[in-house]
């Protein structure tokens, strides 16, 4: 089986390249494509960059050149749920883009498209049970912008998150395109409030590992599936 998995920074996805055996790299899109195995899998890992559009392009670039059967987007994100803390999980059960209302997909040109959320993929969801104690299944929204306290309280009135990115409603958009099933965990960094910039620098190298953690326990549990 063919996994890609993705990262927004360098930080996020060292530790996977890490233990990838029988590495080669591949040059696209001004990005490194390391495709290597683990537990089984072929796995394409990449970083794809910061916000929508290097999301996008990177999942599609995995999916096309790179035939992946299954895409995980990793790393971190901010906190908007007072019941999760900074070091947390969260799986994508629900994602969506917080500053596009997802109404105005609904057309004759894109029909069957969501307009309420994009969902993880049931059967990767189901391999993530009890794979932590710090896990929490939820709803992950998407902007182009950091979040802080300015922001932090409508987006959390109107859509009830758990957490919040500048990727992933991309990235599982370009998958509902191409009907590749996507997992998205993100580890909190933050609380994407006024203390973000410091928090952020402060946590995000051993919340990153928190996050992949989980990927590795994933990777492991599909290679057996």
């Amino acid at each position: 089986m063919k996994v890609g998995i993705m990262c927004a920074t360098q930080k996020e996805l060292d530790p996977l390249l890490a233990r990838l055996e029988n590495k080669r790299e591949e040059q696209r899109l001004l990005r490194s494509f390391v495709t290597g195995e683990y537990a089984g899998l072929t796995v394409t890992a990449v970083i794809g960059g910061v916000g929508k559009v290097n999301g996008a392009i990177t999942a599609q670039s995995l999916i096309q050149n790179f035939g992946v059967e299954k895409i995980i987007f990793t790393g971190l994100a901010g906190g908007l749920d007072e019941t999760i803390q900074i070091g947390d999980v969260v799986i994508g059960a629900e994602i969506l883009h917080h500053d596009l209302d997802m109404k105005v997909m609904e057309n004759d040109q894109f029909p069957g498209m969501p307009t309420d959320f994009f969902r993880g993929d049931p059967e990767l969801l189901a391999l993530c049970q009890g794979l932590g104690d710090n896990l929490r299944f939820g709803r992950i929204v998407t902007g182009e912008a950091f979040i802080t306290a300015k922001e932090r309280d409508g987006i959390i009135q109107r859509f009830h998150p758990q957490c919040v990115d500048m990727e992933s409603a991309a990235v599982a958009q370009v998958c509902w395109f191409f009907q590749v099933p996507l997992l998205v965990i993100r580890a909190l960094s933050d609380n994407a409030d006024e203390e973000v910039e410091g928090v952020y620098s402060e946590n995000s190298q051993w919340t990153s590992v928190s996050a992949l953690q989980v990927v590795f326990r994933l990777l492991e549990a599909l290679g057996k599936a």
